[in-house]
């Protein structure tokens, strides 16, 4: 069960990495609110065919206005926006900035915890988030003799979708013991594309269309992998290990977005870059480790009281008193 579990959470990495390479090749061709859309639409259709078949309702039961309050926060800022910002930063800077950037959500949620929730950040946790901020530094600069001048638009776009994504972590978790993974997943694609749509039809500009075949067969992937199958997996790994075991391996998915873009676009990380991902990596594995289970209390054997001193008391089994003789001398 937990080979299976660390499969899944690999397989669920390897979408998410990848996807940074394939909005970023999609987006030349269609603008990044079109292909936002169409990512929404299509995983949403496609979560909604998987409920069906397993005869699962579509819409989640039981929910108070609180919660629905926070799916439509989970779906509209933390999905739909945060997608939105994320893709269109995507179209503006390399996928390996990308790729490394969105792996900020973790240091934001976790923050977000202690801001919002009072929780408490152990000293290993600490060192952690600072890694992996100061990794995500270099990685932005790219190149040391350029300083923050290199830094563009489109890094500061996917850092402010990968904000908003980790403040929507502690609703949706909040959530997760009232909806089944496959409803919170559709309910949080379906608000979000029906909202986009009529800031689509209203754009005040021609949104770019102008996609190859091979372009829509990648953005129908980017879609099935990232917005469907990414969701499914992501829960089979949350069912068979801990939750700070599926975020370890989550932060591997820079890992996967450096090899795609290798392959695919030929783009090598610079040295600065190569430094900066390495420490993004390290930090979240050392930020995500459980807490040392605390030690068990010595357990003393208790020391039995004294047996009572035994008391006579002539009874039943007791020899009878001898009997004085009567005989005269």
């Amino acid at each position: 069960m937990r080979t299976q579990g660390y499969a899944f959470a690999l397989l669920t990495a390897a979408f998410f990495g990848a996807g940074a390479v394939l909005a970023n090749r999609v987006t030349r061709e269609i603008d990044p609110l079109l292909t936002t859309e169409l990512n929404l639409s299509i995983g949403a259709v496609l979560l909604a065919v998987q409920l069906a078949v397993r005869r699962r309702p579509l819409v989640p039961r039981g929910l108070t206005r609180a919660d629905w309050l926070r799916l439509g926060f989970v779906s509209l800022v933390g999905t739909g926006l945060s997608l939105a910002l994320v893709i269109s930063g995507l179209s503006r800077t390399s996928p390996v900035n990308g790729g490394f950037l969105i792996q900020l959500q973790g240091p934001t949620a976790v923050l977000a915890s202690v801001l919002l929730l009072g929780d408490r950040l152990r000293g290993r946790q600490s060192a952690g988030l600072a890694v992996t901020l100061a990794g995500g530094v270099l990685v932005v600069l790219r190149d040391p003799g350029a300083g923050f001048t290199g830094v563009g638009t489109g890094d500061a776009l996917v850092l402010a979708g990968a904000v908003l994504g980790g403040l929507a972590f502690l609703p949706a978790k909040s959530l997760m013991a009232k909806v089944p993974p496959l409803q919170l997943g559709l309910w949080r694609l379906v608000p979000a594309a029906v909202v986009l749509l009529p800031v689509l039809l209203l754009s005040p500009g021609p949104l770019r269309w102008h996609p190859t075949a091979g372009t829509l067969g990648l953005q129908l992937l980017l879609a099935v992998t990232n917005f469907c199958l990414a969701y499914v997996t992501l829960h089979l790994a949350l069912e068979r290990l801990r939750p700070w075991e599926t975020a370890s391996v989550l932060q591997l998915e820079p890992a996967f977005t450096v090899l795609v873009a290798l392959l695919a676009l030929g783009l090598a990380p610079t040295p600065l870059q190569w430094l900066g991902g390495a420490l993004m990596i390290g930090g979240g594995l050392l930020a995500n480790r459980p807490a040392p289970a605390p030690k068990p209390a010595p357990t003393t054997t208790p020391t039995p009281p004294p047996a009572p001193t035994p008391v006579h008391d002539p009874g039943v089994g007791d020899p009878p008193p001898p009997v004085p003789s009567t005989r005269p001398a």
